[in-house]
């Protein structure tokens, strides 16, 4: 097969057609049709799904696919009762039609995009992609330009509306060799026996095998989304169609939350937002001074509980409600400058605990090592270490280590002030 019945009517949606070979492939069925309104991957645009009908049994098309011939295969959804899907049989095909016409609606938005970057800032388009969320088309630009500022995105999206407004008409033909060189065409196409050119209005022309609306003003609207800039290319990511329409609801929708949220008007939210961060930075520093303050107010209390080891060293062990690691590690540093103390903190996190290993600079126990050693996840340098565990009680493993690294047992150790 390979009348594509798309080429003669994009719009057809029902077809009746004869099974001319069925293949597997991979334990999955494959049908060849005499003709078909599928639309097989390519050019960027996803295959077409949708049913295929024998009798009372309705068989899905789960992909549509084209070989090296030209032939259309069907990818088929075909049970094992599905004896009676052979070669000469007769089918008929209904297209998932909403899908087929988001694809028509994002292939045209690319059209229309491609001759406005074009015709704007003298850009060629390489190549499109329609994604399940969004599309993108990759742009050369002169120069080597790889963006655009926001300026010229809204230049060329305000042109491309323009040209959805005006209504012109989109024809998709196979002219003859001779007329092909007379047509408004951005690029000359490849040597092809017959080449297809979709041609908007009287001013454009591209050589493409996809599928399009009838007119631009079917696109409805087209709104970029970003760029970026990929292998020395410009990429634009774009909605056209319904799929710009409902991202304009699901952006309203935040917009109009985020406007109750903020007790400001929708176009000040911007504003209102930036305010609110900054008020919340100063109450955020404000808050970490006073739980590194409240933390520091414990350090005579441990330094009395701090348990003396062999040597004149010290360790003060200690599980903390401190709610901060900032807080936690700024205790654990002031107890490292007192003479041969060795801080090893803990605090407990919800669903987690944080630790904080500290002790002054120079020789002594390597505390990260001393962490990893207890089962916390972390590390850092000798002298100071931090880390996280699912509770608190690898501190019992970590003390229970550092008596013996002293040379003494736990119930050996005994308390002293410094």
């Amino acid at each position: 097969m390979k009348e594509r019945l798309y080429f003669r009517d994009a719009w057809i949606r029902v077809f009746d057609a004869r099974v001319e070979a069925v293949k597997k492939e991979g334990g999955e069925t494959w049908l060849r049709l005499s003709q078909s309104a599928f639309y097989p991957e390519g050019g960027g645009q996803p295959g077409d799904r949708g049913l295929l009908y024998l009798g009372e049994n309705s068989y899905p098309v789960t992909d549509t696919q084209s070989d090296e011939d030209g032939q259309v295969w069907h990818r088929v959804q075909a049970p094992e009762g599905a004896a009676r899907l052979v070669p000469g049989v007769q089918v008929r095909g209904e297209l998932d039609w909403a899908r087929r016409h988001d694809h028509m609606q994002q292939h045209t938005g690319e059209h229309i995009l491609a001759w406005c970057v074009w015709s704007l800032h003298g850009g060629y388009v390489h190549g499109l992609h329609i994604g399940q969320v969004e599309s993108s088309i990759d742009v050369s630009l002169p120069g080597g330009q790889t963006r655009l500022s926001g300026e010229q995105l809204e230049g060329i999206e305000t042109l491309a509306n323009r040209v959805i407004a005006r209504d012109d008409t989109i024809v998709c033909r196979f002219p003859d060799a001779g007329e092909i060189s007379k047509l408004p065409l951005r690029k000359m196409p490849g040597e092809h026996d017959q080449t297809r050119v979709v041609l908007m209005g009287d001013y454009e022309g591209v050589a493409c095998g996809g599928t399009h609306l009838g007119r631009t003003g079917q696109a409805g609207v087209i709104k970029i989304l970003r760029d970026q800039s990929a292998r020395g290319k410009l990429r634009l990511f774009f909605l056209c169609g319904l799929r710009a329409a409902r991202h304009y609801q699901a952006c309203w929708r935040a917009l109009d939350e985020a406007s109750s949220i903020l007790s400001a008007p929708h176009l000040q939210v911007p504003r209102a937002a930036a305010a609110a961060l900054e008020r919340i930075n100063s109450l955020s520093y404000d808050l970490a001074a006073f739980r590194k303050g409240t933390a520091l107010a414990r350090l005579p209390g441990l330094l009395e509980r701090a348990e003396e080891l062999s040597g004149g060293t010290f360790l003060v062990a200690e599980s903390l409600p401190e709610a901060e690691a900032q807080a936690l590690d700024a205790l654990a540093s002031a107890l490292a400058q007192e003479p041969g103390v060795t801080a090893l903190l803990c605090a407990p996190q919800g669903d987690k605990a944080l630790f904080t290993f500290a002790r002054a600079e120079g020789p002594g126990r390597d505390l990260a090592a001393l962490m990893r050693a207890a089962g916390i996840r972390g590390g850092g340098k000798p002298a100071f270490a931090r880390g996280t565990a699912g509770d608190t009680s690898p501190l019992e493993t970590a003390i229970k280590l550092a008596h013996e690294a002293a040379g003494e047992a736990p119930g050996e150790r005994h308390t002293g002030g410094t």
